[in-house]
């Protein structure tokens, strides 16, 4: 399971560093919306963003804009399913 903290979102440079982690991205993933699509076409498994109110408060349209990625990549790729929640139990 990937693990994203959208508390730790708190601008659009956090948040791509958060993203980047989270997905345990390769280095040359660009920070942009464009590239979040293109690693989830790839990506196997569950991803999870907690706090996601956190990150929208902080980035706003552009929170809604990441998460629709992450849906619409989640309808697109059946080796991939998103939600939001808490961090689960360790």
């Amino acid at each position: 399971m990937y693990i994203i903290d959208g508390s730790k979102m708190t601008d659009r440079k956090e948040a791509w560093e958060e993203i980047k982690r989270g997905l345990d991205a390769p280095a040359y993933m660009g920070s942009n919306l464009d590239a979040l699509n293109d690693i989830l076409g790839e990506t196997r498994g569950e991803v999870r963003l907690t706090c996601a109110c956190q990150m929208l408060n902080a980035l706003g349209t552009y929170g809604c804009r990441i998460l629709e990625v992450f849906y619409r990549a989640a309808k697109a790729n059946k080796h991939l399913t998103f939600s939001l929640g808490h961090r689960p139990e360790e």
